[in-house]
């Protein structure tokens, strides 16, 4: 090590230290504000760390990383760039991968072909994973190996020459995603006897195809009643994944930009929200939608509620919040109402689950006219 005194009155000490990359002598150094003794041994101390780490740096691009060491090195990284809603279900996501790979699966191993294999089993296989989920576990993935190709740990990103067979069966699966008339009516009856504000929060969804995280994030400044024109604006989500019930609260934008949009109230959800708010008239909360005690509604919660719903109510469908959201959409197809008009309102730019909900009910409409025809 030598010592440098600088212009401005510092002193820069340097070391030299092979670099194995190029096999030629490099230079690191740092700059202090004294050359005593004990600056001395500081400035070495500091140095034998700063070139560790960028020999470290070397040497980790000389072996082969492991898919969950990769992970790891990007995880914080893309947590600073995107919500915490949306970096904690992508890490659930890539948590469930990983332990379908292994943890010790070299990143340089993984080939196009066993990502086919393994991303079609969890259609296929044991956990018949819809094709909208595995879809999701093929973008998430791709992230990572997006990084790693950045980083240089691999040359080519093995899932962009993934392609997926994915299962064809999708009509009577989407049957399955809204509720029939008869169906409505009986959970909200069986749920008005349970939990009135979870009653009165279902209604809601079904007359304003809003997201359950949308609509719990609702506060009274979101709520506009003109003379002759009733309106919410939607702006957030409730920030709940991972976070305790005190730490929860109302993001500063939707799940995706067309979320952000104000939808227009029929009679009835105007008369939803006059209720709730009665039952409001003791409880201090910010939110519209919340608990006797104040606190935000768990769509784990009502999702749960609703499983148990779909027992006692021997209803063959998958029961979770966001069935009201596509019997919201399914109703306004039954209407006539045009495609796009009803993505705007639901606040999707495109959404496969709607245009094959909208394509069904409009499919059937067809076949009664072309009966009622028949009759003329």
């Amino acid at each position: 090590m030598w010592i440098e005194e600088l212009a401005n009155g510092k002193y820069k000490f340097v070391e030299r230290y092979n670099d194995p990359l190029t096999e030629k002598n490099k230079k690191a150094s740092i700059t202090l504000a004294s050359n005593s003794n004990r600056a001395k041994k500081e400035a070495q101390r500091l140095l034998d760390d700063k070139i560790s780490v960028l020999l470290k740096k070397q040497r980790t691009t000389e072996k082969s990383l492991t898919f969950n060491e990769v992970y790891e090195q990007w995880k914080p990284l893309y947590q600073k760039q995107v919500k915490w809603s949306t970096y904690f279900s992508t890490v659930q996501v890539l948590d469930g991968f990983i332990k379908v790979i292994g943890e010790d699966a070299l990143i340089t191993k993984i080939t196009s072909q066993y990502l086919i294999e393994e991303l079609e089993d969890l259609i296929y296989g044991e956990r018949k994973l819809s094709n909208r989920s595995t879809a999701l576990v093929k973008s998430k993935v791709k992230l990572v190996f997006e990084f790693a190709k950045r980083r240089g740990y691999i040359v080519d990103n093995p899932i962009d020459k993934v392609s997926i067979q994915y299962s064809r069966n999708t009509d009577n699966k989407t049957k399955t995603k809204f509720l029939e008339d008869e169906e409505y009516a009986h959970i909200v009856e069986y749920t008005e006897m349970k939990n009135e504000r979870y009653a009165l929060l279902f209604q809601f969804l079904y007359y304003t195809g809003l997201r359950a995280g949308e609509a719990l994030s609702l506060t009274q400044d979101n709520v506009v009643l003109e003379n002759e024109h009733a309106y919410i604006i939607v702006n957030g989500t409730l920030e709940y994944k991972g976070k305790k019930i005190h730490e929860q609260e109302k993001s500063t934008t939707t799940k995706t930009s067309a979320g952000m949009r104000e939808v227009d109230l029929p009679t009835k959800a105007v008369q939803l929200l006059k209720q709730i708010h009665q039952l409001n008239a003791a409880v201090e909360s910010d939110f519209i939608f919340s608990t006797s005690r104040g606190t935000p509604i768990q769509i784990t919660a009502i999702n749960t509620f609703l499983r148990k719903a779909k027992k006692d109510l021997n209803i063959d469908k998958p029961l979770s919040s966001h069935i009201f959201r596509h019997t919201h959409v399914s109703k306004l197809a039954e209407l006539g109402t045009p495609l796009f008009a009803i993505q705007d309102r639901v606040g999707h730019e495109n959404s496969k689950i709607t245009e094959q909900i909208y394509l069904h009910i409009t499919k059937g409409i067809r076949e009664k006219v072309k009966d009622n025809i028949e009759r003329l």
